[in-house]
């Protein structure tokens, strides 16, 4: 049972805005505002100051008049197949990485990041809005590394271009790392433009033939098979 899986929530005194982002009531920088515009309370008091903490398993903690409750945070990894889209909908109809969770998980956990279409390999989902936001933050330069397959050997000159940092429409990346065997390649960026990685080879004129992400900072993929997802911790994570 998921029950059994989940992280429980520390019990501690938290800053308001820590304590509604971990709710998914909001990110972090919504539930500031939220507490400026006067929306939040605590134990019938509307409170205005950033810095106010409280204890959710102590204190009444209401956002737009609704109760907030404790809750468990949910972290797991999944092997996302190619064609699968990282969105919860899909007009088209098209398969959804949530399709391939469990029914009581669908609506309870979001994806962290996205991969493409036609990208597979590792892919996070939590319902802790705290972490989503830190791995998202530029700043924090959170690592990826991906496996690329090429139509031919990349020379030794765009290995070093994309190690000193290239190009890509009138930006330049920061540095990767690369290293290489035959047309396979490896690079770790800790970016997140769309479509980073196949922009970065098509500039080069290569075709990428397969594309899969195998590390997300401290969580490998591993031999987690495809489509297929398991329950992590947060230390496993940050």
């Amino acid at each position: 049972m998921v029950n059994k899986l989940i992280i429980a929530l520390n019990l501690m005194q938290e800053r308001l805005q820590k304590i509604i982002s971990q709710a998914g009531i909001a990110s972090r920088r919504h539930a500031e505002e939220l507490i400026l515009a006067g929306k939040v309370k605590v134990n019938g008091q509307v409170v205005r100051e950033l810095g106010t903490k409280a204890d959710i398993a102590k204190d009444r903690v209401e956002v737009n008049g609704k109760k907030l409750t404790v809750k468990s945070l949910i972290y797991l990894m999944m092997n996302k197949p190619k064609r699968y889209l990282t969105t919860r909908n899909d007009p088209r109809k098209r398969k959804t990485v949530f399709d391939l969770l469990p029914a009581d998980l669908r609506s309870v956990v979001w994806p962290i990041g996205r991969l493409d279409f036609n990208t597979e390999g590792l892919l996070l989902f939590t319902n802790d809005g705290e972490l989503t936001q830190d791995l998202a933050h530029p700043s924090k330069e959170h690592e990826k590394e991906y496996e690329v397959v090429l139509n031919k050997e990349l020379s030794e000159g765009r290995i070093t271009k994309l190690r000193e940092g290239m190009e890509l429409d009138g930006k330049k990346t920061a540095p990767a790392k690369v290293r290489a065997n035959g047309t396979t390649i490896y690079i770790t960026i800790h970016e997140g433009w769309n479509r980073q990685v196949r922009r970065m080879f098509a500039a080069f004129g290569y075709t990428i033939r397969n594309l899969k992400r195998i590390r997300v900072g401290k969580v490998k993929l591993g031999d987690l098979p495809l489509g297929k997802h398991k329950f992590i911790t947060k230390k496993d994570i940050v």
